[in-house]
């Protein structure tokens, strides 16, 4: 049984090397293939149940009229512009509203090399839970005092600019940095957040008050808000107050529930994905296409070698067996290729979004999914195989050794 295997396996590495080059052609278009149709499947479910679940703990966020998604983008994950100001009335409003269990202002248009400024009231870091069951932990220091001109720091931003407790810095009008656009007022940083591999990491926290009353800024951002965010509880309560800013007001926009804009956020780029595995399927077709030639060609410049195996006794199925195991062996090498493709591809995605939102993926979380991309990329090197094993399975004994003689 060892030998029958040790001789099925040396007979399918020769007609392997035998066309080495174009076999590794044939793996690498798979590899391709298999990790181009990972890399659309999981890096978006993987960005899509990140993102859901990064929403600061928060259900609900009331900003100015405008675009839902654009407000999210803004209060949620820090990267559009504010679709405008609240009247910090509205904010004293809401809060006292029945259905209202959490209500925190955020104001922002200022940055620091680039990291945004986010004013909002220190009782955020005190009270709420970023996640159920944790509130915020600060790693050094203390929580900025809402009268004082002092930050805190979120960790991505701290290790990136390196800044640490008792560092000063001025504040830089807008949401880029540009020399510029310096404010006079100088803050300093009194805390750094623990990680919460959130938007909440990428952020410099200070005093709303701060960001309102900052040097250069308009007299609106005086009494003014970008956005509050919130927690609703029940179902009446929200869906009356939905009702009174989206149906009867022109005023403000209200996003409730959060995860449902961010859902509809990704089924947007669905299309996209759709382009992509298409593009993967044509690409696993023509390497399937690829290995057929391979096989068939191995046979064709083997005849002889397979004539006289023949002649020494091997069966037909034995010979269908080596063309079979080339095949799987160009398979194998494109379906572990496929996975190289995808965890960097991943890699490299996790990397981008976290420095661009704050925002930390889980790439690497193991299920049955690569198990089954594996398997059927073994499968359709068998596929590929069938029609070169017909071929091997009719090979003449007496016309292949005439013709070689």
């Amino acid at each position: 049984m060892n030998n029958h295997f040790g001789n099925l396996f040396l007979l399918s590495y020769r007609g392997f090397k035998q066309f080495k080059s174009s076999s590794l052609v044939a793996s690498f278009s798979i590899a391709i293939a298999g990790g181009l149709f990972l890399s659309t499947l999981k890096v978006k479910e993987g960005a899509e149940n990140s993102f859901t679940h990064s929403s600061g703990g928060f259900n609900a966020v009331l900003g100015a009229r405008g675009s839902s998604l654009q407000l999210v983008l803004n209060s949620i994950f820090h990267l559009e512009a504010s679709p405008g100001n609240l009247d910090w009335e509205e904010y004293e409003f809401i809060k006292s509203t029945r259905g209202v269990s959490e209500a925190y202002p955020i104001a922002v248009g200022d940055n620091y090399m680039g990291y945004r400024l986010v004013g909002t009231l220190s009782e955020l870091f005190l009270e709420h839970e970023w996640k159920i069951g944790n509130k915020y932990k600060i790693e050094k220091g203390r929580i900025f005092s809402d009268s004082a001109k002092e930050a805190l720091v979120g960790k991505f931003v701290a290790s990136k600019l390196g800044l640490k407790i008792g560092d000063k810095f001025h504040p830089y009008h807008g949401l880029t940095f540009r020399e510029s656009s310096k404010h006079d007022d100088i803050y300093v940083v009194v805390g750094i957040l623990e990680a919460t591999g959130t938007p909440a990491d990428k952020v410099i926290w200070v005093p709303i008050k701060g960001i309102q009353h900052m040097e250069g800024h308009a007299q609106e951002y005086l009494n003014s808000v970008s956005a509050v965010l919130l927690n609703l509880k029940g179902i009446r309560e929200p869906m009356d107050l939905y009702s009174k800013y989206n149906r009867r007001s022109n005023e403000a926009t209200l996003v409730w529930p959060i995860n449902k804009t961010i859902a509809d956020f990704f089924k947007r780029l669905t299309w996209f994905e759709k382009i992509l595995q298409w593009v993967a399927y044509m690409i696993g077709l023509m390497s399937c296409m690829l290995v057929l030639a391979i096989l068939q060609n191995s046979i064709n410049e083997r005849k002889r070698e397979f004539a006289i195996l023949r002649c020494l006794g091997a069966s037909r199925s034995f010979l269908v067996q080596v063309v079979m195991s080339q095949s799987i062996i160009i398979s194998m090498l494109g379906g572990l290729g496929s996975l190289i493709i995808y965890f960097t591809t991943s890699s490299l995605s996790s990397y981008y979004i976290r420095e661009e939102t704050g925002v930390l993926l889980e790439p690497f979380h193991i299920d049955i999914t690569y198990v089954f991309v594996f398997l059927s990329i073994i499968l359709l090197g068998l596929i590929s195989a069938i029609l070169p094993s017909f071929s091997v399975y009719r090979v003449d004994i007496n016309k292949n050794l005439q013709h070689a003689s």
